[in-house]
């Protein structure tokens, strides 16, 4: 569970773009994201290298591990699965860390 504190980087940032990366995450319990299209767009987390982008939900068809990000938006997660991957080349920063 995420603490009450100010976020807390605790390691690299990167890029997570049309790409599956790992996020390193040694220690840490939160994940700091930054979009970085002025429009909407998705990740897809998963448990391997193997995660491929599923996009938006449509009627019926739920998106499994994804998570939508209004444009230019930062939120932070926790208990994100280690690889992401973008719905675009524009992607997101991710930083792993500890708070809110």
């Amino acid at each position: 569970m995420a603490s009450a504190n100010a976020f807390t980087p605790n390691g690299p940032t990167v890029l997570v773009a049309a790409s599956a990366v790992q996020i390193s995450a040694i220690g840490s319990n939160s994940y700091r994201v930054r979009n970085l299209s002025a429009s909407a767009q998705y990740f897809t987390h998963g448990a391997a290298s193997s995660v491929t982008s599923v996009g938006a939900p449509t009627a019926g068809v739920p998106s499994q591990n994804t998570i939508g990000m209004l444009g230019s938006s930062v939120e932070t997660f926790s208990n994100l699965l280690p690889w992401m991957i973008a719905s675009s080349a524009t992607g997101f920063e991710v930083t792993a860390g500890d708070g809110v």
